[in-house]
């Protein structure tokens, strides 16, 4: 729980997918923003239009400050709620402090009176507080606590009115820690609370030197996160006792440069408190408060890229998108980080979800599947044999993904539903798409004809999403259906309406909504390319 996570990369670059194909360059740079700093796979686009946790709009909104913004926030009663919530569950005193930069922001609901109450319940009768989420019953964990307890308190105002017996016991066991040996973390945790409680800090936590930061860039990943938060934590622990902290800016410097669009929410407070700690001006942080703006939503909450976690099945859709525009598929980086996530904890153990790892593989390394792997293809818990209203997206799913792989699956069997709803008609459309990507087109059954989808090919409705209308004008050609021209300026302009969001102005929205979707675009993208580029959707193919 100190300020700063040794998680994120210092002064690294991000490699995009470098094949040496000339084709390759037609590739959109955006595409590579949707690569998750959690695991390497790609993301889902529409989790960008999702506000990030209390704790990242904490250390969002403290940037800010720390630049000289004064960023306001103003959501609703339920968002508001919501972040209360979700940061209470993490922690009563974390929670709350997380809560702090909200509510000087505006959002006063996230954070009241009563909450110094619940916060005064939490200090026991040795001077320390106790948060019961942390569980740690050692001096560490007391102290972590112990610092957010008195920043809510100090924050809120009601830390000057304790009772003096209070602050004292607080201050004598704080002062029998800082007679010992504490490593640096905690020594700058001291530091703060003894400033908090308007105590002097002892000259024995101040005398410690500033972390040696020579051959920065030429340290190992690890090495740098750490340096960022030792020298955090010293120069915090500098402040605290009033002292001017003295640090090598110059390599701070640098790294605000080459990383300010890459650290993560708390890496970036930490470099950005340690610059402006040691002299810098409100204007050496314009990139800083340009990427913030570019993450805020119109409530003016936060985004948080480092919390988008990549997923096989958003980083299959973006093989096939790929595919169908063209470009190389073959990815090396991707493949890392596909191999890395079969070798994890994390590793996925039903059928489907394996399957669609192993296709993955395939699909980025050109490797074949293994036999347990192939066997999947054949096991009907993963691929259904029948085939109905209600599975058919499950068995397409599973279907493309082993014919992708080089994986024969049998032709379902199944029994006619109704297409009388947009639902049923859905259906029928995925298993007619289905049939096509697995190479049994000339096995469709013979219920299931152009004539019967040819109504919602040409009106499916309102409650239908762009996704349903590609995919259904789609079977509905795949059967022998024909698009007139009519039918092709409806579809271009339906599509145009739904193009683009902010930073992936190629991709296409399902809905109104203002998320993109990879699915959704790959339907859009074949559809168009089904109809010899006519809808005008599908990349350029270059000069």
């Amino acid at each position: 729980m100190w300020a700063a996570a040794a998680a994120g990369v210092l002064m690294s670059a991000v490699s995009c997918t470098s094949q040496g194909s000339g084709r390759e360059s037609r590739e959109p740079a955006y595409f590579q923003s949707l690569v998750s700093q959690t695991n390497g796979l790609y993301y889902h686009p529409f989790l960008r239009e999702e506000r990030g946790s209390a704790e990242a709009q904490a250390y969002a909104l403290r940037i800010l400050e720390e630049t000289g913004a004064k960023p306001k926030v103003a959501v609703g009663a339920a968002t508001a709620a919501a972040l209360r919530s979700d940061a209470l569950k993490t922690s009563a005193l974390w929670g709350r402090y997380w809560l702090v930069p909200l509510r000087g922001a505006g959002a006063a609901a996230v954070l009241g009176r009563g909450d110094t109450q619940d916060v005064e319940k939490l200090r026991t009768g040795k001077g320390w507080y106790a948060d019961p989420a942390l569980g740690a019953k050692n001096d560490q964990g007391r102290l972590s606590a112990t610092w957010a307890a008195l920043e809510v308190e100090a924050a809120t105002g009601t830390l000057g009115r304790l009772p003096a017996a209070d602050k004292a016991a607080t201050a004598d066991w704080l002062g029998r820690l800082a007679d010992g040996t504490p490593r640096l973390d905690e020594a700058a945790v001291l530091a703060r609370c003894l400033h908090l409680l308007g105590k002097p800090v002892p000259g024995s936590l101040t005398s410690v030197a500033a972390p040696d930061t020579s051959r920065f860039t030429q340290r190992p990943d690890d090495e740098r996160a750490t340096l960022l938060e030792d020298t955090y934590n010293y120069v915090l622990l500098q402040e605290s006792a009033g002292k001017e902290p003295q640090v090598d800016r110059k390599t701070w410097q640098q790294a605000l440069s080459h990383d300010v669009d890459s650290l993560d929410y708390d890496q970036l407070y930490s470099l950005v408190h340690i610059l402006r700690a040691t002299g810098s001006s409100k204007a050496e942080f314009s990139a800083v408060v340009r990427r913030l703006d570019q993450e805020r939503m119109p409530d003016g909450t936060v985004r948080d890229p480092s919390s988008y976690l990549g997923t096989p099945d958003a980083s299959l859709f973006v093989q096939r998108l790929r595919s169908v525009a063209g470009w190389p598929v073959r990815d090396k980086r991707l493949l890392a980080a596909v191999e890395e996530q079969a070798d994890s904890q994390d590793a996925p153990r039903d059928g489907a979800a394996r399957l669609n790892l192993a296709a993955l593989r395939h699909s980025a390394g050109g490797e074949p599947l293994s036999p347990q792997e192939a066997a999947l293809c054949r096991d009907p818990s993963t691929v259904p044999t029948t085939v109905t209203a209600d599975n058919a997206a499950a068995w397409q799913r599973a279907a493309w993904n082993c014919a992708e792989s080089g994986i024969p699956t049998p032709v379902p069997s199944g029994t006619r539903w109704s297409v009388d709803g947009l639902e049923g008609a859905q259906a029928a459309a995925t298993l007619v798409v289905g049939l096509h990507q697995t190479g049994h087109k000339d096995r469709t059954p013979g219920w299931l004809t152009a004539d019967v989808l040819s109504r919602w090919a040409a009106d499916p409705g309102p409650r239908a999403s762009v996704y349903d209308r590609a995919l259904i004008v789609r079977a509905y050609l795949l059967l022998g259906g024909r698009a007139d021209a009519s039918m092709v300026r409806n579809l271009a302009a339906e599509f145009r309406a739904h193009r683009g969001c902010p930073g992936l102005p190629g991709l296409y929205r399902p809905d109104d909504e203002p998320g993109c979707d990879l699915k959704t675009t790959w339907a859009v993208w074949e559809l168009d390319k089904a109809l010899d580029r006519k809808l005008g959707t599908l990349p350029s193919q270059g000069p």
